[in-house]
Parts: structure tokens; C-alpha cells; sequence
């Protein structure tokens, strides 16, 4: 499978250039030399490929032979995250991003540390990373961080809210998603918990409380096994 490097917009012509840290990454880390293909995308679904032709210091060139575009499939898989602790942030943007979530919306729960300055450009590019990696030439959409009551007012009328938690009584296996969702919404809380009155707020929206198992998962983690297990619902997987 070809390298993935991503650009703001394609240049639709026969041509692809790659410049500023993606081309350095290209050129300087990974060493790649004229003659080799690559892929690129704009991060939306787009995506062109083709071998390198030109190498510069700072920017490179490829001729396209192949192009495409990849389209979100229905429903979207939107991941409510309330935010971990620091060290764990990486690892659970990779986690999901390589499960397929398609939109990110960091929650600022009850029980939860701030979001800081910088967060939303830490998990912005731990995301375009875990990407590359996955080759996925569709970005997840990365929200701006959102309370309870914003989360909810965002909500269209033909979702599926699914809350994870570990007193739930029914398993996700038990869940019947509807056909006509246009979205699905998996909520996963913080290390403490969610909140009664957090519960009570999604319970009242329509959403449906179940658990993925007996073991308790570990927030950073629980967003992949839910995704995987959607997934695999859908017949995706």
C-alpha cells in the first residue's frame, strides 16, 4: 500500500506537488527517492498517486497516474470523547482514527480536567498521524470542545445516541440501530465516570445506556472497542 501525504487542495491538473512538513517528512525521514509512488489527499476523500518526478529541498513532485475519492458511508460514526488524561491523548486519537470514527467531538464533562490552549492542535495532528499511517485518505472531523448541553443541542432528530456505561443493563450486542439513522453518536465518559445528571440529559434526548462487557474499560481505550464493535454491527467489518 502506497505512503499517504496529505495537502490543503489537489491541483487537478497532471501534476501534484508536496511541500512544507509533509514533502520534509517525505524526503528527509522517510528518504524517498525519484521513481517511487506515493499517495496524496486533501484530507476529504480526494486522493491522487502516482511516481515521484521531481525532488527538491524542501518540496517534491509526482506525475498522477491514479486518482479517486473516497466517500463517508452512512451513518456517520461520531465519537463524543471526554478528554483523558494528557498522556493518553495520543493513543486514543490513534485507537479511533484507525477504527474509522469519521467525526471527534471532545466533551468537557463534569468529571474532567480542562481543555487546554493547545489541545485541539495536539489532537489535530495526532489524528493527521494515526491518518498516514491508517491511509486514510478521509480525515475524521475534529471538533471544537463542547459541554453536555451543546452536544445535545447539536443533535439532529434521526441519530442514534449510544452511552457507554458500566451499570448498564443491556449489552451492545442487544442494541438495534435503526436503518434509518443518519448518524450514530457513541459517548464515552471520563475516568470517574459520567455524571447521574449527565446521564439523565442523554437518557432524556433518546439514548440508549448499554455496556461493551464485563471488564472495565479504560476511557482512552473504550472509544476503539466501541467503534470496532459498530462496525461490525454495520457489517463494515
Amino acid at each position: 500500500m502506497l505512503s499517504l501525504f496529505f495537502v490543503d487542495e489537489l491541483s487537478g491538473s497532471k501534476t501534484q506537488a508536496l511541500d512544507n512538513d509533509e514533502a520534509h517528512h517525505a524526503i528527509k525521514v522517510m528518504r524517498l527517492r525519484i521513481g517511487e509512488e506515493i499517495k496524496i489527499s486533501d484530507g476529504e476523500g480526494s486522493w491522487v498517486s502516482g511516481p515521484i518526478s521531481e525532488v527538491g529541498k524542501k518540496s517534491l513532485k509526482i506525475t498522477v497516474t491514479s486518482n479517486g475519492i473516497e466517500r463517508i458511508k452512512k451513518p456517520e460514526l461520531v465519537l463524543v470523547q471526554a478528554m483523558t488524561k494528557s498522556d493518553r491523548n495520543k493513543e486514543m486519537l490513534e485507537l479511533i482514527t484507525v477504527a474509522g470514527v469519521d467525526r471527534i467531538i471532545p466533551w468537557q464533562a463534569d468529571r474532567i480536567s480542562k481543555w487546554q490552549s493547545n489541545s485541539y492542535d495536539k489532537w489535530s495532528t495526532s489524528i493527521k498521524e494515526a491518518s498516514k499511517q491508517s491511509r486514510r485518505v478521509n480525515l475524521p472531523k475534529l471538533e471544537k470542545v463542547m459541554s453536555t448541553k451543546q452536544i445535545i443541542e447539536q443533535m439532529a432528530v434521526n441519530v442514534c445516541i449510544v452511552v457507554f456505561h458500566e451499570s448498564a443493563d443491556q449489552k451492545l450486542s442487544d442494541l438495534n440501530i435503526s436503518q434509518s439513522a443518519s448518524t450514530i453518536y457513541l459517548i464515552i465518559g471520563p475516568e470517574g465516570g459520567i455524571a447521574e445528571g449527565e446521564l439523565e440529559i442523554f437518557k432524556t434526548k433518546g439514548g440508549n445506556l448499554v455496556r461493551l462487557g464485563e471488564p472495565v474499560l479504560r476511557s482512552a481505550h473504550a472509544g476503539f472497542a466501541a467503534l470496532a464493535s459498530i462496525q461490525t454491527k454495520l457489517g463494515r467489518w
